[in-house]
């Protein structure tokens, strides 16, 4: 199978059958195995169409006259792909896109609108010689709509993000935030600090052509050489784990002491238990070599998640980074568990959300998330920190975050766990400067947490807010 016959079916799967789109992927790759060049190109369409897609149908429409829901399935899919390619690549020329599409049309059964896929790309052809390129064709379309409308256009994300963003954040810069979701980043990796040395890891990686490069965050590395980071020998020994910076940050926050019971509440795929684990690891070893007393309890993490599909994933992670006293379990954390009151010194809850701060990297996340999702998720978030401040001991500390952009899920849940008892404690001198100026500027502190503004090629979008349960007499 072609790298674009991959991207077609995946593409089918993500918008008519509602799958994921990065476990889509995953799926796809594992079960074709492009190599090389054709990996790239998959990974290339799949995400730069799904990207784009709002975009790209408007053109679609325009280009044909008819809403993209009036063309039949397998065809709306591949002239997407193929008006993918003219609009945005540059390496791929509009004649090769178009004859790719009229022979894939053909050799799946779908002659009889070979001509329809042909006439509709070559017209389009057309149209964006005729407009100048394609930056200012599409600018030219552009320039026609009002400004919310001009702006979910232009970045292909739906009128209510556009409008909810502007509301929720005047003062941020909103068509930054927008592009971020384009900008290239390469991949962000942290350092397991108990698997060795930062610069062991950092020649290793070298060695292997990763290309490792500084990040904002001390712990972490941006990686940009190419390829699969969990091929490297480096990730299979547990050297490092894939995660990006904002999640890294929510980690590094942490009031972390040695001997610690940590409660890690919405665990899956397992980054923020290793994270803690890891840390711990090393706080521990660093106590065994100066304490001169006798045997001292060493620090346990209790990782759980809703979905038992996923605890696998959590103990794989555990495994592969050689990490001890974590156990995993299924259990919602919507429901309260009198066996774990008042039992954790640090409680971490990364809780379910809208994902409107990873569109980069989950781009089917902005086309089916809806507006009154937001209210309904704020409501389980609150139901999960009202089961997780009981499960803090005094004097110990509730981690609060999510992966999204908006009040409702962020700054009013956080408000509310403040009226639950907990005491906010400041974390922004725990920022990196230049992640701490951009939240300044943009007014990001809301005075107990800190919303973090998707920044391209550098940080996705992301809320940490961090409390303390204060000791009776206190």
């Amino acid at each position: 199978m072609t790298a674009r016959e991959i991207v077609w079916n995946l593409l089918t799967e993500v918008n008519e059958r509602d799958a994921l789109s990065h476990v889509a992927l995953a799926e796809a790759m594992a079960a074709n195995r492009p190599e090389g060049p054709e990996r790239a190109l998959v990974t290339q369409l799949f995400h730069g169409t799904l990207e784009r897609q709002m975009t790209i149908d408007t053109v679609l429409a325009r280009q044909t006259g008819r809403p993209v829901t009036k063309i039949k399935t397998k065809i709306r899919n591949l002239l997407r792909m193929s008006v993918y390619q003219m609009l945005f690549l540059q390496r791929i020329s509009a004649a090769a896109a178009c004859n790719e599409a009229v022979a894939l049309a053909k050799k799946h059964g779908l002659a009889g609108l070979a001509g329809f896929v042909n006439g509709t790309l070559r017209g389009l052809d057309r149209a964006i010689t005729a407009g100048g390129g394609q930056r200012e064709f599409l600018l030219s379309i552009a320039d026609t709509m009002p400004e919310t409308e001009r702006l979910s256009f232009l970045y292909s994300v739906p009128e209510w993000i556009v409008r909810l963003w502007r509301a929720d954040f005047p003062k941020a810069d909103l068509e930054t935030m927008l592009a971020a979701s384009f900008a290239e980043r390469g991949v962000t990796i942290r350092w397991n600090k108990s698997r060795g040395s930062l610069e062991d890891l950092i020649s290793e990686l070298a060695r292997e052509g990763a290309a490792p490069m500084p990040d904002v965050l001390p712990n972490c590395l941006r990686l940009t050489g190419g390829g699969n980071p969990a091929e490297l020998a480096a990730y299979r020994e547990g050297r490092f784990s894939i995660q990006d910076g904002s999640a890294v940050l929510a980690g590094n926050l942490l009031p972390l002491r040695a001997g610690m019971r940590v409660l890690d509440l919405c665990a899956a795929p397992g980054g923020k238990t290793a994270h803690a684990a890891d840390e711990l690891t090393a706080l521990d070893a660093a106590r065994q070599t100066t304490d001169c007393g006798g045997e001292r309890e060493g620090f346990l993490i209790e990782a759980r998640d809703n979905k038992e599909d996923k605890l696998p994933l959590i103990r794989e992670t555990v495994e592969r980074l050689h990490l001890q006293n974590v156990q995993v379990r299924a259990a919602d954390a919507a429901v309260f568990d009198p066996e774990r009151e008042a039992w954790a010194d640090i409680v971490i809850a990364d809780v379910p959300c809208s994902g409107l701060g990873v569109i980069g990297r989950k781009p089917d996340v902005k086309y089916k998330t809806k507006p009154e999702d937001i209210q309904a998720l704020s409501e389980i978030q609150r139901a999960i920190v009202q089961n997780a401040v009981r499960y803090v001991k005094p004097g110990g500390y509730l981690s609060y975050s999510t992966c999204t952009v908006d009040k409702a899920e962020n700054a009013s849940v956080a408000a509310y766990i403040a009226s639950l008892g907990m005491t906010p404690v400041d974390i922004a001198g725990g920022l990196p400067k230049v992640m701490r100026e951009s939240c300044e500027r943009q007014e990001g502190f809301d005075g107990i947490g800190v919303q973090i503004f998707p920044e391209p090629g550098t940080w996705d979008g992301f809320y940490i807010a961090q409390f303390r349960k204060e000791e009776p007499g206190v």
